[in-house]
C-alpha cells in the first residue's frame, strides 16, 4: 500500500495541474474574443465542432460557440472584424444558429451575441429576424434549384477571404 501511495499522490497533483491549466485557458479565451460569463457546451473556433443540423428548417451550421446562460442555450458567433454596429449578413447567420439550436433543444432560443474585435452585441432573436432568415433561405434555395448563383458584391478583400474562392469562376 505504501508503494501506491506516491503514485496516486502524483497522479492526483498531475490531474490538478491540468484542471488549473484548462481553467486558465478557458478564462483566457473568454477574455481575448469578450465571450460572456456561461457554461461553454460547445466550441468550433479551432474547427473541430461537429456540424449542428435542423430537421425542421433543412438548415446545417457550425456557430464558434454555444454556451448556457440560466435555462438559455445561446450561439456565440466570433467575427475577426471590427464593427461600429453589427453587420445584417452575421445577424442573419447568428439567428440561423438560434433556429438550428431551438429545432436541437426543442425550445425558444431568444438571443445569441455576435463577438467583433471592438465589442460584443447582444442580438434579440425576434419573429421578424426569423422570418427574415427563413425568407432568404428560401431565396437560396430558389437559387440553387435554378441551377447558378452569382456573385452580388465587388469587394476584393472579402471574395479573396471567401470559403468559395478557389472553384468560383467570378472570384475578383
Amino acid at each position: 500500500m505504501n508503494d501506491i501511495a506516491p503514485l496516486l499522490f502524483a497522479l492526483g497533483t498531475a490531474s490538478m495541474l491540468l484542471s488549473l491549466k484548462m481553467s486558465s485557458a478557458a478564462r483566457s479565451m473568454r477574455l481575448r474574443y469578450g465571450l460572456p460569463d456561461g457554461d461553454a457546451l460547445y466550441s468550433d473556433l479551432s474547427g473541430s465542432g461537429k456540424i449542428l443540423r435542423s430537421e425542421r428548417y433543412g438548415l446545417t451550421g457550425k456557430p464558434d460557440y454555444i454556451i448556457r446562460e440560466g435555462r438559455h442555450v445561446i450561439p456565440v458567433e466570433v467575427k475577426s472584424t471590427e464593427a461600429e454596429e453589427p453587420y445584417r449578413s452575421h445577424q442573419l447567420q447568428l439567428a440561423a444558429y438560434c433556429l438550428i439550436m431551438e429545432d436541437i433543444c426543442r425550445r425558444d432560443v431568444p438571443y445569441g451575441y455576435l463577438v467583433y474585435g471592438n465589442r460584443r452585441y447582444r442580438i434579440e432573436i425576434n419573429d421578424d429576424l426569423r422570418a427574415e432568415v427563413l425568407r432568404a433561405l428560401d431565396g437560396m434555395r430558389r437559387t440553387l434549384r435554378k441551377g447558378h448563383a452569382h456573385r452580388n458584391h465587388s469587394q476584393k478583400a472579402r471574395c479573396a477571404r471567401c470559403s468559395f474562392r478557389t472553384g468560383c469562376k467570378q472570384a475578383l
